[in-house]
């Protein structure tokens, strides 16, 4: 598993960061999130808000204090900083 190099992010949000960015490159969405992350957008506060209401639907399908660090993620400017650097770097190569 790559580690992040880049240690301005929490602690405990370098491995959830890491598993989203090695989900996110195996399933071919590195683009599209690239996209949403570099535009600068609302979109991943709104994410965060909507993975909210839908926890209690989303928790028979996934523990929910994954849910709960994918909403921390998302809401913290610096980790959605780093998720960027790290699928810019996934691309080129260099981790």
């Amino acid at each position: 598993m790559t580690q992040i190099r880049n240690n301005h992010a929490k602690p405990d949000y370098k491995g959830a960061i890491s598993q989203a960015a090695n989900f996110i490159c195996c399933h071919g969405f590195r683009v599209p999130a690239l996209f949403v992350l570099e535009s600068g957008s609302l979109l991943p506060y709104l994410g965060s808000q909507l993975l909210i209401v839908a926890q209690p639907a989303l928790s028979l399908f996934m523990p929910s204090r994954k849910i709960r660090q994918v909403v921390e993620i998302l809401e913290a400017p610096e980790a959605m900083s780093i998720l960027t650097d790290y699928l810019r770097e996934k691309d080129s190569g260099a981790l």
